[in-house]
């Protein structure tokens, strides 16, 4: 592929003319593989396509600003020659750089097309200097008014005409001037992540003489809700940043739609950026769409393939492009460390045996078995305690200590009292196996060699591995409880071994070893074989735990992954000669197992009918349904959220984003997105925020929102349907858009309309005197609401900033509970994912933290 990396250098100069320049002075070669992204953005393809990379950290916002210096570079000779022909306005203020100085143009001279003059602002004298207009880029349009240029700044103008630092890289003439720039490359990602990205990372010349950030490279702006691509800089008064980056995909679909065809490039960090495939088809019909994701969105895919999305999957072969010798730096070692795991990889079961807990798995496969999938709540909740014990003792490393057995024994009985109960409603061999379970946990917990076959197959295993000097080397605990036990048991036995959690498996660098002393389970598990970070996992696994990891595998063997592009068709893709044909890649490496003794596998996933996050809460017969999305958190927890449902979202405030006066925004279910921290209330129907604000207002709180509500019932209560709410709107001029009135007539958490004029509107509207009588009343009780929201969300910012910083680990992993004041407390979560339909789901449940009952001891 030698040919191919000449070509592409060739075709894309940037990829030799810069480089990643570090802290400590050291720099490394962009990788060869980011020609590939480059040729993809630079085609108007008639396909979206979908590059999917071990791991991606950093290369979607590289490539797009590359790509964007690099048409810069290209363009500028045909932008300078537009930007000298453009006419400035007569006393318009401009900057003369370099510097900051501002001067008014005095225009051209009368006669001559070769020189304009310059003027200094508010000078009586009216005195004029003259400028060859080859310095036209000298000058570029501002809003400033200050700092006044006077002669001296001139005069040292004149001396002074230093190529800016993007200049010196990519070859132009701009002399910092950026208000020629066309912006081509549209961003899509966390805005956290990408301003992070673009002023930590700096790239330099072959010679490394000089070196800048890439966010004084690119000036990156944003996109504003009508699809304007705007400086972020308000004072830039003409050009267009070379990048603009948003992290919501509404804004770039509206920028998309109101640009020229094919004259965008919108790079997307992540597959699960995409939230909405109807603004994915028109961005992908009008514009070159590039999506960069990792294999842990599989399900995302094979959502874009079914909308036509084109996909190449990088090996390690691709990566390489047939130079498997050379040496990749700090930036790219990442991605090539994780395709070299990725290739190799293996899982190693070692086993070790605990009858009573075998006998406990037993009796729920048979109970499960036995069991129509119809059956109701209460056995099956049963069933998930049983199985959350079988969990928590299959983790343990030493038998528990006296008080936990007692603790869980205590749970034990409270569980076979409720099957007792139960058992007479079931078949006879489900009866007898929920029995026997219960029976068989409770032996398990009084046995007091309970947990020392795990114990004494982690100590050798580790024993064993650093005899062999394998190194580094972690163990990756299923929970927060599970790796304070594990530390502890560590601690104890003296070994020297760092314990991770599996969200954080993939930010802790890469190891020899992972270690699993119990199943986690396969979303946990399937999260930490995706990031690559090792070549190798060993389990240490009693035989159901064995089963488990079989089925997982079973199910990866036989899931339909988006198929990768062929040859032929990367080579199409890449622009290529005929005869420099995408060499043929072999067949993945299947996954593979080493088992250390054998094994039987029955006909029955027990883990999978056990661990159905969000399809165990069924409602009261007849309760009424309303349609909700399904929310999966980190850990066990999730939710059913309504479209109208807002959430307070204190992402910023984890990440250390919030600036000052921060208020806690929230956010409706279409504006979530994975990684995002939400907080809920323990108990109840209302939200944090709205609890603070009614102990604030004190025992007339109640009275206050019935007084605030009227309006919203009265148009409960008026029967009028969206269209003829907006018809009944209209004809008492105020014409109001579909989205404002379905959050009208649906959203039963909106304190009020914005405005009095829409409340006494909506009075005309449903002919309601009785509202229209007591309209001052209502609107006052809406502003004093509002104002007391305002207040609880900036206490909520306060009283988390004290203590989430503490919390931070918990938080990634699972759910965190957090005294807000001494009335209320708060559960606090990570969105790991979030349905793109709405199902109907029981009102009980909707709007409200849920969990299952894994991980609940």
């Amino acid at each position: 592929m030698d040919n191919t990396q000449s070509a592409l250098r060739q075709r894309f100069p940037v990829l030799t003319s810069l480089r990643i320049f570090h802290e400590n002075e050291e720099c490394e070669d962009l990788a060869a593989f980011m020609g590939i992204l480059l040729a993809a953005m630079e085609g108007a393809q008639a396909s979206s396509f979908c590059f999917v990379f071990p791991r991606r950290h950093g290369l979607a916002t590289l490539s797009a600003a590359l790509y964007a210096l690099g048409r810069f570079a290209v363009d500028f000779p045909k932008l300078a020659e537009q930007y000298a022909r453009r006419s400035f306005t007569i006393s318009q203020r401009v900057r003369l750089i370099p510097g900051d100085e501002v001067f008014e143009f005095g225009g051209v001279w009368p006669g001559s097309q070769v020189w304009f003059r310059l003027k200094l602002l508010d000078d009586k004298r009216n005195t004029a200097f003259t400028w060859p207009i080859s310095e036209i880029l000298r000058i570029e349009p501002t809003a400033r008014k200050i700092p006044k240029g006077r002669e001296d700044d001139i005069s040292r103008a004149r001396r002074e005409a230093p190529l800016s630092t993007l200049d010196r890289l990519t070859g132009t003439r701009t002399f910092g001037n950026l208000s020629l720039a066309v912006n081509h490359v549209l961003l899509l990602g966390g805005r956290t992540e990408i301003e992070d990205f673009l002023v930590t990372t700096s790239l330099t010349g072959p010679a490394q003489e000089i070196h800048s950030t890439l966010d004084r490279l690119v000036m990156p702006g944003f996109i504003n809700e009508s699809g304007s691509v705007k400086h972020r800089d308000n004072y830039q008064a003409a050009g267009e940043p070379l990048l603009a980056a948003s992290s919501r995909l509404e804004t770039v679909a509206a920028a998309c739609s109101v640009a020229p065809p094919g004259s965008k490039v919108v790079v997307v960090d992540g597959a699960k950026r995409i939230t909405d495939l109807a603004k994915f088809d028109s961005i992908a019909e009008s514009q070159n769409l590039i999506i960069l994701a990792e294999p842990d969105e599989e399900e995302k895919l094979q959502q874009l393939h079914d909308r036509g999305c084109r996909f190449w999957r990088f090996s390690l072969a691709d990566l390489d492009m047939g130079s498997s010798e050379q040496q990749h730096g700090r930036f790219f070692s990442g991605v090539f460390h994780s395709a070299r795991n990725e290739a190799a990889f293996r899982t190693e079961v070692l086993r070790c045996r605990s009858t009573h807990l075998e006998e406990v798995a037993r009796a729920l496969e048979t109970c499960q078995v036995c069991l129509d999938e119809s059956e109701g709540d209460e056995t099956q909740l049963i069933l998930g305690q049983i199985y959350s014990l079988l969990v928590y003792c299959a983790g343990l490393l030493a038998p528990p200590d006296a008080d936990e057995r007692v603790r869980l024994l205590e749970q034990v009985g409270k569980i076979s009292a409720s099957a007792a109960d139960r058992i007479m409603w079931l078949p006879n061999t489900a009866a007898t196996a929920l029995t026997d379970a219960c029976t068989a946990t409770s032996r398990a917990i009084q046995d007091p060699e309970l947990g020392l076959a795990k114990g004494d197959a982690l100590r050798e295993l580790l024993h064993d591995l650093q005899r062999q000097e394998v190194r580094p080397v972690a163990a990756v605990a299923r929970s927060v409880p599970n790796s304070l036990s594990v530390t502890r048991w560590l601690e104890k036995e003296r070994l020297t071994c760092p314990v991770v959690l599996p969200l954080q498996v993939g930010e802790n660098g890469f190891f020899e070893r992972l270690i699993f002393a119990a199943w986690p389970g396969r979303g946990k598990f399937s999260r930490v074989v995706k990031k690559f970070s090792t070549p190798q996992i060993c389990l240490i696994a009693y035989p159901f735990e064995s089963q488990w990891l079989y089925w997982f595998e079973q199910k990866q063997r036989n899931t339909d992954v988006v198929p990768s592009m062929s040859p032929s068709e990367k080579s199409h893709l890449l622009g290529l000669a005929d005869d420099a044909t995408w060499p043929t890649e072999n067949d993945p490496t299947p996954f593979a197992t080493i088992s250390v003794g054998a094994a039987t596998h029955p006909q029955f996933d027990l883990e999978q009918r056990m661990t159905r996050k969000g399809m165990i809460p069924v409602g009261a017969v007849g309760e009424e349904t309303t349609p909700a999305r399904f929310a999966s958190f980190s850990g066990d927890a999730y939710a059913f959220l309504t479209d109208s449902f807002r959430i307070p979202v204190i992402t910023d405030l984890v990440s250390g984003a919030a600036g000052e006066n921060y208020k806690v925004p929230r956010r409706s279910v279409s504006d979530l997105r994975p990684t995002d921290v939400l907080v809920f209330r323990e108990s109840g129907r209302r939200d944090v925020i709205q609890s603070l604000a009614d102990a604030q207002l004190g025992p007339e709180a109640p009275a206050i929102r019935e007084r605030a509500a009227r309006w919203h019932k009265a148009l409960r209560e008026s029967g009028l349907d969206e269209a003829s709410l907006m018809r009944e709107l209209e004809a008492v001029n105020c014409p109001r858009t579909l989205q404002t009135v379905r959050g009208w007539l649906n959203d039963d958490f909106m304190i009020g309309p914005q405005m009095r004029a829409d409340l006494e509107a909506i009075s005309y509207a449903v002919g309601n005197q009785r509202l229209l009588d007591d309209l001052q009343s209502i609107w006052d009780a809406i502003h004093v609401l509002r104002g007391e929201h305002l207040s609880a969300g900036m206490r909520l910012s306060r009283i988390l900033l004290e203590k989430l910083p503490e919390r931070l680990e918990e938080i990634q992993e699972g759910r965190t509970r957090i005294e807000i004041d001494n009335a209320t407390s708060a559960w606090i979560v990570q969105v790991e994912s979030i349905s793109d339909r709405a199902e109907l789901r029981p009102r009980s449940y909707v709007n409200a933290l849920l969990w299952d009952t894994e991980d609940l001891f």
